[in-house]
Parts: structure tokens; sequence; C-alpha cells
């Protein structure tokens, strides 16, 4: 019995209600299972067929129909069948206007309202099936399968889609344009969801047999037949040769222990092939034509890969005695170039040049002819079936060694994939896998994929997650490792079908954006030539980035016929011929990533392959974006091969995976413009920029080898910028750095009681008769409840508390020795090395408490001290800050105290040294600017800073912006004194990476300052560090105490900034 198309709508139209309805919304699931239930005795009928109404709720899944008609025909089409006037005309053209904010399917449905068409002849779903089917049949892009049906027709199919839209209701006519054009968006069936939903089986026959058509006759012949019996059922679940199989559940690693997580057992490590799959058929009893290819979305490629049989007819000894096959196969591969002469497989792109599509060779007019020396080859890695026996069942182990039984290799013809067997359950599984995808990193290869030992599909009911699935692992996945630079966004256009799926963006003009690099960037800078751009490729952006877009950039735009600011050379084979509708005379700025890059069809150029969008900056102008030749350096330094013997950059890559692997993933790039990229990057091929090998380097620091750039050398140029995760090899990006604790909760609980016992060990020593009162010594932990800090100090006595204030004395220095001891005591470490050696200097005289643990409520560091606590400095000196308040913890009447005394008791004295190296130490003469949130922390500016003979620090960027400022900063909490020691030439800039939220905002204000280097005039950056870093110090600084000679010296040089080995290293946050 025929199905009205009216039901189909009734469906699609609820879905699209749902989606914007503001309240009340139901899953789609829920509606869709609903529906089903409503016409079930419809569908339940012996003369209801299933392919026409699932070919209508899935028109994507019909890849075997090609109709070869898009919006603006379809619309000349309807105009004409509804005999539309020139005003209406211009009515049902109003999509192609971004300022309408509708597609052609709701222009049609306006038309339709305004004059309806009588509803006593509705169309049905049949109907609509075989007029789309015939249509098909006329378009030599369809399968063979189809086109073999075309039969004696009509020559103009068309004209009878104009019959359809004189029937249909104006809802009806809606829903019908949105299937002729094979696209429902926003709205999305589940396929899982539809198919369940009609069928409990359809699911599983699917899979089995990938096609919508062969899947609803099957389903016919059940529901005819008495019951279907589990023989039948098995039948139905089983592989048909001609009819594609389903492909695997494909999953994305974000890491090597994202990877592990999901795989259970051994597993099989193969090199992934970057070339176009193939399904091959075989079934001899069709003599010399018995091969049948399929590709990746399910059309017969056959004759377009026909360069490809004489290899699979000698892979498997076809038509010879010795022929392995009796009946049968299904196998999987992998369709590549193979060149003779270089001895290798060549590049994604060079396939186009030998495989038709439908006859046609597209996109090669701007390539080379084929050479003698290339030609297909074959790389299988699976086989499905073997002589009518089902291998779908059967765990990978045992099908990859049937395969190895069936295929011969053939050097550059056919082979199969290498691989190797690794063992989660090995306490090196995770070593092992990262040393295996270095390898194929440094090999140059597209990646990994991971199958677990599982058979190919599982129908069971209850199954463990991600089994059966295979893994695919590229570097470019995790972190920041596909980030490659900054791309000028030249133009855009507005397409209004995707327009539809930006539910909350108002008013918006662009929905596909045109990336171009500059061709003539140097006469630009220099002369102030009119710019001249090359459109490398096209993006779009997802909600969150296109509104922000719109928002904050909104950049102005011109007509193309009136574009007179800029100059753009548009391959034909960019976008698919179309052309940007608007034009932006002054290009904002995109930061791209990407897998690697291609020669797209007739461009002629390398270009970044699958580019997204990373971030959306608004600081940056298009002088700052990379030229199109430093475009083409980094993909040709991308394909460069690593000399054979380098087994430094093996290393490299698996230091720099181990690192990635101790960092949360991030879904969503941030959005973040202060999140800089490095000026330096380490050259090509070098883990030390995550996604080096896709940036143009400084060929001094790729031989360097250097993660970190020096602070003081003119920076590059912004386009060659890496990004921030990038230096060095995996450490944090700084929209990654999430608060982690910085130990456990045992850790804690064993650090508070070391603190005590050395606290007890150091009264035991005797306070110096010249210290009148103490100061609370503070530890900074992790408190692991609260996921905030927390503060161990010691409680005065009240009879402490009652005592007058007294000014700060220095400290004994037998005081000071004992001091000494309890930092180097090894029971303390634990508790002190985060802070640094010389954090507890500062020692009361009073009885001490139980230690108690303070909540410091993350205030900016500075904690209320009760009244009556007075404070000790192991200074002479008083130092003020300029607003006449100390540094320190003290109260107002300390304060005062202070500062009456501090000229009158001042006595000369040398400028601070570092306590444990003295001037040998170079921190004292870097330059520092400190966060806010970290420049009121006592301990960091009075502790581990001077501890270090830093005596001044700035907290205001601008300061560093003026060139006297920057030779003499102003010292906060310092008196300024006269010092021998140079002028601070190296600056730093110190953070809390853990305040995720302020560091960001600090480092906009670095941004907005502009340094400059004021010898050079260009844009300086300046290394950005997590305070910890000092702590670190202190701790190499002690170990120095006990070695000499030239280790020393050694050992001097990892304590330097710019040591791509030294301590500073793992604290590196990024530049600004």
């Amino acid at each position: 019995m025929p199905f009205p198309f009216s039901h189909v709508s009734d469906l699609l139209q609820r879905l699209e209600d749902n989606r914007l309805a503001r309240s009340g919304v139901r899953t789609n699931a829920s509606l869709i299972y609903e529906w089903f239930r409503a016409h079930r005795a419809l569908l339940a009928r012996d003369d209801h067929a299933s392919a026409p109404l699932l070919s209508a709720l899935l028109p994507e899944k019909r890849t075997d129909r090609v109709y070869f008609i898009r919006e603006k025909k379809l619309q000349t089409i309807i105009g004409r069948a509804l005999g539309l006037g020139r005003s209406r005309i211009a009515e049902l053209g109003r999509w192609t206007n971004p300022a309408a904010g509708v597609d052609l399917a709701e222009c049609v449905e306006g038309i339709l309202r305004q004059t309806p068409n009588p509803g006593d002849n509705p169309v049905t779903v049949e109907e609509i099936d075989q007029l789309l089917h015939r249509i098909a049949a006329a378009c030599r892009f369809s399968s063979p399968a189809v086109r073999g049906s075309a039969g004696n027709q009509p020559a103009d199919q068309e004209l009878s889609i104009g019959s359809l839209y004189q029937r249909v209701s104006a809802r009806d006519a809606k829903w019908l344009t949105r299937l002729i054009l094979k696209n429902y968006e926003p709205l999305v069936l589940d396929l899982r969801v539809v198919c369940s939903g009609y069928h409990p089986l359809l699911p599983a026959i699917l899979k089995v047999q990938d096609d919508l058509a062969v899947a609803g006759r099957i389903l016919d012949s059940l529901k005819r037949g008495d019951a279907a019996t589990e023989t039948d059922l098995a039948e139905h679940l089983k592989p048909a040769l001609g009819v594609k199989v389903g492909r695997q559940t494909w999953l994305k690693g974000r890491s090597i222990k994202h990877c592990l997580s999901m795989l259970q057992g051994r597993f099989s490590c193969e090199e992934k092939m970057d070339g176009e799959y193939c399904q091959i058929h075989i079934d001899l009893s069709k003599g010399h034509n018995c091969i049948q290819i399929f590709s990746k979305s399910g059309k017969d490629s056959t004759k377009d890969r026909f360069a490809l049989h004489d290899s699979i007819r000698k892979s498997l000894q076809l038509g010879q005695p010795s022929c392995p096959l009796k009946q049968s196969c299904i196998l999987e591969g992998e369709l590549v170039v193979y060149s003779d002469k270089d001895h290798k497989v060549l590049d994604f792109h060079k396939i186009r040049k030998h495989v038709s599509r439908s006859g046609s060779f597209l996109g090669t007019d701007q390539d080379s002819p084929p050479h003698p020396w290339e030609h297909l080859m074959i790389v299988y890695y699976d086989v499905l079936m073997v002589d009518q026996e089902s291998l779908l069942a059967v765990q990978h182990s045992k099908r990859f060694q049937r395969l190895k039984d069936l295929i011969t290799l053939i050097p550059g013809r056919s082979s199969i994939v290498k691989r190797e067997v690794l063992d989660c359950t090995r306490s090196s599984a995770r070593s092992d896998l990262r040393r295996a995808f270095a390898k194929c990193i440094t090999a140059r290869g597209e990646g990994l994929v991971l199958k677990a030992d599982d058979p190919y599909f599982d129908f069971a009911t209850q199954q463990r997650p991600y089994r059966c699935c295979a893994i695919k692992l590229k570097k470019e996945s995790i972190g920041h490792f596909g980030e490659i630079g900054d791309f000028a966004v030249v133009g855009a256009r507005f397409d209004p079908t995707k327009a539809r799926t930006y539910t909350n963006i108002r008013n918006l003009k662009w929905t596909h954006f045109y990336l171009g690099c500059l061709e003539n960037k140097e006469e630009v800078q220099r002369f102030g030539k009119q710019p001249q751009f090359v459109v490398t490729n096209v993006v779009e952006l997802n909600a969150v980035q296109l509104a922000s877009f719109v928002s904050a950039v909104n950049p102005e735009s011109v007509l193309p016929e009136d574009n007179t600011a800029i100059r753009l050379r548009i391959e034909p084979g960019i976008d698919g011929g179309k052309r940007p509708s608007l034009i932006f005379p002054t290009p904002p700025v995109f930061d791209l990533r990407c897998f690697s890059f291609d020669k797209e069809g007739n461009t002629g150029f390398w270009s970044p392959r699958f580019p997204t969008v990373a971030k959306i900056h608004t600081d940056r102008t298009y002088h700052d974006t990379i030229s199109f030749s430093e475009l083409q350096d980094m993909a040709n330094r991308e394909r460069e091969m690593p000399p054979p013997d380098d087994s430094q950059e093996l290393l490299r890559w698996i230091a720099a995976l181990e690192q990635s692997d101790r960092c949360k993933g991030m879904n969503v790039p941030s959005q973040s413009t202060t999140i800089s990229s490095s000026p330096t990057s380490a050259g090509a091929h070098t883990p030390q920029s995550p996604r080096c090998s896709l940036l143009p380097g400084n060929q001094a620091a790729r031989q360097a080898r250097s993660p970190q750039p020096q602070p003081q050398k003119p920076a590059p140029k912004p386009a060659t910028r890496t990004p921030l995760a990038a230096h060095p090899p995996g450490s944090r990006p700084l929209a990654e750095v999430a608060p982690s604790l910085l130990a456990g909760a045992a850790k804690i609980k064993e650090g508070a009681a070391q603190i005590k016992e050395g606290r007890k060990r150091l009264l035991e020593l005797g306070p110096s008769s010249h210290v009148e009162e103490a100061e609370r010594s503070k530890i900074r932990r992790r408190s692991p409840s609260r996921g905030a800090y927390a503060s161990f100090s010691s409680s005065l006595s009240p009879d402490t508390a009652k005592q007058p204030n007294t000014a700060k004395q220095p400290i004994a220095a037998g005081q000071a020795d004992a001091t000494g001891m309890l930092n180097s005591s090894r029971d303390t470490v634990d508790g002190l090395v985060q802070c640094g050696a010389s954090l507890i200097r500062r020692v009361g005289t009073a009885a001490a408490g139980d230690l108690g643990v303070v909540d410091d409520g993350l205030d900016g560091g500075r904690e209320k001290v009760p009244s009556g606590h007075v404070l000790v400095s192991n200074d002479t000196d008083n130092d003020t800050n300029g607003s006449g308040h100390t540094n320190g913890l003290g109260n107002g009447n300390s304060n005062k105290h202070d500062n009456n005394n501090s000229s009158a008791n001042k006595p000369n004295k040398q400028p601070p040294t570092c306590r444990l190296l003295g001037t040998a130490c170079k921190i004292q003469d870097y330059s520092f600017l400190l966060a806010p949130c970290i420049a009121d922390y006592p301990w960091v500016t009075d502790d581990m800073l001077r501890g270090h003979g830093v005596t001044q620090f700035l907290r205001d960027p601008r300061e560093w912006a003026n060139s006297a400022a920057a030779d003499h900063p102003n010292r906060h909490g310092h008196n300024q004194t006269q010092s021998n020691k140079p002028t601070p030439q190296t600056k730093i800039i110190l953070v809390d990476r853990r305040r995720v939220h302020a560091t960001k905002t600090f480092l906009r204000s670095v941004e907005a300052a502009r340094l400059h280097n004021p010898r050079t005039g260009k844009r300086e950056w300046v290394p950005v560090y997590d305070w910890h870093v000092l702590g670190a110090l202190c701790e190499e600084e002690r170990k120095m105490g006990n070695i000499g000679g030239a280790s020393r010296q050694s050992a001097m040089g990892r304590l330097e900034v710019g040591n791509a080995a030294g301590v500073w290293r793992r604290f590196w946050v990024g530049l600004a």
C-alpha cells in the first residue's frame, strides 16, 4: 500500500519544531519511535515496500544515486512548474540574499502558502522514489546498477519534478525540496535510531549489507515469510558478493593514554596508509570479470579503478592453478600510488591522475601527466569472507593470518600492511606504543591504526565499550601538534543551508571564509604596496567561533566588484569553483591547524589539508600572517625525510609524546588571543614545536634543537610562530592548564608531620637573643579536598599575642644556620621543594603550638595577621614600597614603626646576593614582572626572589614599555639603593599557571603593552614561567654545594634561562 509523503513531512516538521522549541523539548529518538508506533499497522502490511520510505528518511545514504540538481537548477524547475511571474520568481530567489535568512525550501513554502495547491491528489513516497531513481539513472555519476536500470524513459525527467510541486502542500513542498537536495540540515536523523525504529534487525543487516535498497528487500522478504527462523536470520547476517559490507566504527585517539584506555589485551598496531579505501569482491564464477571494487562511500568504482585490477589478479593468482581461492572472497585494502623510480609510496594527490571519477579525471588541469614509473598499488589489511565462509565473527589475529595465506606479495604492486602486536596488560605497553608512534612520525607516516583482537562485528546486545572498533592515531590529533600559524581571511560567502545550523546568530552574512597568504609580503611591509593574496583554503566556523567573530571582529566588507584594497588570486580548484560574495579590505586573522599538506585539484600549490580554525585573533593584522612562500617551504619541509641515522629525532618525539600524556586533552581550541605563539620555531621535524614539521623555522634554531627561545633576541616574523604549547615539547598550553593537585592527601599529611618534626628540631637548637618576635612559616600545599591552597602555620601562644609590637630584627647567624639545617633536612624536602629551601627563614621564639591548616581563600596571597603578631625580617633594613607599607604581613602599627626607624637605623651594606651561590647566581641579573596574583606573595617576593639576590621587580608591563623603565625598573616593596651589578637585561614574567583566568587576564595586559626592543624596534617577546621555578632553582643550587670543577660549570648552565635542558624548561608557560 502506498505511503503518503505527508506522513514523512509530519515527522520531519515535528523534529524541526522540537529543535527550535524553548521549552518542553523532547529527544529526537522519542519522537521517531513514537512516529513509527503510530504508523506500525501501515508499515507491517505485506504490500508495503521498505526501501522507498527508508530512502525518504535517509536520503544521504543513497550514494548510488546522483541527481545532478542543485539549488539554482531546482529553483528554475519549480518556477516553471508553478507558472510564477517575475515578482514571484524574485521572491522565490530570496534564498540568495543573506539578509533574508531563508533557504530555497522555505521560499517554496512561502510561495505555496500564498497560492496553495488543491489537495485532492496527495503525493506518495513510492512516487517520489521512482521519479528520483529515473533521474539518477540518467546521470553518469550514479552507480552502474542504477544506470543499468534506466530502460526507455522520457528525455527530460526533470519535468516530472514540476508535476510533484503542483500537487504537494506548502509544508510538504519544503521537505520535498530538501529531499531532492539530499540535505535536511540542520535537522539530522540518527541512522541507528531510524533503523531500529523501523525494524529491530535493520541495524544489524545494514552492518553486513550496507545498501538501503538491498536491506529493504531483505526486510520485505522476512515480512512476507511465515516466520523468520534463526537460520534465515543468520543467512542475512553474512556478507554477500556484490553488496558492500559496512565498515567498523572508527574512533580518533587523542593521546597514547587515551588509546590504551579504549583497548584491552593484545592489539594490532598497523601503519595507516594515505590512500583511498577499497573493498574488493572476488567472484570466480564470473570468469575474467570477477573483480568488483567498492569505494568508502559505497559506490561501485570497479571501472574507475581499472588500473588496479592487474595488481589484484597477480596478488591472488587469479586464473592460475596455484590460486588459493575456490569460489570467492572479500578483502579490504588501501589504494596508493607507487614510484618505481623513488621506491616509495607517493603523496595522496597523485592518485587523481591514475583514478577517474565516472570516467572523468577531475582536478588534474595543473598536474603533470602520469609518469611511466608511477602505478597503482594495493595494500591489504583485512579479509571478511573466504569461499562463502564469513569471517566477521573471527578474531582479528586469525583474520590477519588468513589474509597472509591468501596474498602473494609483489614489490610495488601488492603488499600487506606493516604491523606489530602489542599487549595492554604489559607494564611497558605505553612506552611500546609511544615508540612505535614516534617511529611512524619520523618515517613521515600518516599515523597508526590500532585494532584490538576482536571480531569485525559483534551482534551481541550487550558488549563492552569500544569493542570491534578501529582507532586512528595521528600526531595532529594530540594537543596542539597540528597548529601551523596565522592566515588572513580575505573574503567570505553565504550558504543559506549552512546558515540554518547557526540558530542563535542574528544578521548572519557569512558561513564560509576564504583564507589567503600574502604573495608580496616583503613589499607590503617595506614599501606599503597593495597586498596580493593567494587563496589557499575555505573554512567554516563552529557556532561559538562564529558568534565571537560576529560580535568581536565583524570586519568591513565590500562586493568583489567594489574591491580596490587587496588583490586576490583564486585558482579554479578552490571551493569547487565557488567565489566569495564579499571581500574584506582589512583581512582579519585566523590561527589554523591541519592534518598535513596536500595539493588540491586544479591549484598547483601546497595547502593545509583538512584545515580547522584554532583561534580568532583580534589584535593581529594580515602583516603578521604566513606568506605564500613560507607556506610552501613549510609543506616541503614536512615531506623531507630525516637522515637514516638520525636517532635524536626519534628520541625527541618519544619525549614529546610522553609529555603530552601528562596533559589533559582539549576538545575545543581556546579562542583567547593572548595565548601567543613562540617566535622561534625549533625547526622542521623536531618535536620542540609539536607541529614543528609544519612550521618555517629558523635554521640556526633547527641546528641548535633548542626548545625555548632566547628571551632577548629579536623576534622573527609572527608568521613563523609556533603555538604556545610548542615550547618546550609537550608543555601544557595555557588554555589547557587546569588546577592540578601538587600532592595527594597522604603526601599532605606526611608533609605536615615532617614540618612539625623539623620545627621541633629547630626549636631545640635554641632561639637567638636578637629575635624577639616571630612570623608564621607557611608552606604552600594543595588541598585535595577543596582544590584550593592551604597554609600550614604555627600558632603563637596567648602570651605572645599580648606583647607589644616591636621592630623587625635580623636573624642571628646561629639561627640562620639552624634554618639552613632545617632547609637541607631530607625530612622536609617534600614539604619545601615547591617553595624553596629558604622558605622557613623566620623562626619564632614563642612556644610553638600544633600545626594548623588555614585556607587562604585565594585572595591574592596576602594573609591577615592578628594584632600582636610581629614580623621578623632576615634583613637589616626595613624596606617599604611607595605607599609606605611594608611588603610583609604586618599590621598598620608595625608598618608605622618600621617607617619611623628605617632611615635612622639602616646600616650601609653591600647589595644582597644569592644565599647559596653568591654573585655567581645569574638570577639576580634578570628583570622580573610578577602577575598580580603572586606579586603580593611574601614567600615569592621576600623569600624566594630575595633569596636569589633579586631586590626589584615590576607589577605593570607598561613600565617595561618605556625604555628608561626597562633599564631601571620600579622597585615595589624595596628601597631603591645603588648597586654595582649590571642592569638586568633578561626579562622574565612569573605567573601562577594554576589560576588560569587570572593568568589570561594578566597576559592580555602584557599583549596590550606591545613591548618593543629599544635597540631593534621590533616586537619583543618575553618568556613566561610558573613561579614554582624559583623553588626548583633553590634545590639545584643546594645540590651544587657538593660538586666542583667541570661538573659545577655544567650544573651552572642548567640554571640559565636559555638552557634547553635546564631547570626553567619544566615550568615553561609561553611567550607574551
